[in-house]
């Protein structure tokens, strides 16, 4: 179980550093754009595999997180 919901995760980061350290203005660019379709197929997964608990407590994360950004941003501004 904990290792079905692992794989896509690692897949998952491992497509985003790929993504994130690709030069987009060669063809060596190439791999960027497809590490990012297969990064969110990852994830998708990653969400369909997991159990309910797991997935409630990153929802509320992103929510916390998202807040905490948000507030920052409006502060400066």
């Amino acid at each position: 179980m904990i290792l079905s919901c692992l794989i896509p995760l690692v897949l998952c980061l491992i497509a985003a550093v790929i993504s994130a350290g690709t030069d987009r203005r060669t063809l060596d660019g190439i791999p960027g754009p497809v590490a990012a379709i297969v990064g969110v197929g990852c994830l998708i997964w990653f969400v369909a595999a997991c159990p309910w608990p797991i997935e409630l407590g990153l929802v509320l994360g992103v929510l916390v997180l998202g807040k905490q950004v948000l507030q920052d941003i409006l502060n400066l501004g």
